[in-house]
């Protein structure tokens, strides 16, 4: 029974909701991908992998203060939703990897774009099962 002096407490997740926080962060990333997108244009370099515990981004290229403060909103969306988690459930590896299409460039006067561009997220709970969800934008705007 909840009380004025007993708050609600909130009820723990399964893991079965891992792969609800790995689609979260995918389309969280894919609104805000302009900018990896037209570094991944502009240095011929499609895939970018980030691990999300370390918040660390690969290739270097891509590994500046824009670009980590995505990363690290991501991150932080992460720690939140494992938080949530029931024990012993945990989120021991989080990855995000981003192909970008980058040889269908297009653009028009007003703006450019790539061709499609794949996201995963793969997290791998505390038993070693992984949970994996690919996002796909068909054209992706590149942000110079």
């Amino acid at each position: 029974m909840e009380t004025a002096d007993m708050p609600f407490e909130q009820k723990k997740l399964g893991r079965k909701h891992i792969k609800s926080f790995a689609s979260g962060i995918a389309h969280m990333f894919a609104c805000s991908a302009q900018h990896y997108a037209w570094l991944a244009y502009h240095h011929r370099l499609p895939t970018v992998t980030i691990d999300l515990l370390e918040l660390r981004i690969e290739p270097a290229d891509f590994d500046i203060e824009r670009n980590r403060i995505l990363a690290g909103m991501c991150q932080r969306t992460l720690l939140r939703n494992a938080g949530q988690l029931a024990p012993p459930g945990a989120v021991v590896s989080a990855v995000l990897s981003a192909h970008f299409g980058i040889d269908d460039y297009s653009e028009d006067g007003r703006s450019a774009s790539i061709g499609r561009s794949v996201l995963t997220v793969i997290l791998t709970d505390d038993r070693g099962k992984q949970w994996s969800v690919d996002h796909a934008e068909e054209r992706t705007l590149i942000q110079s």
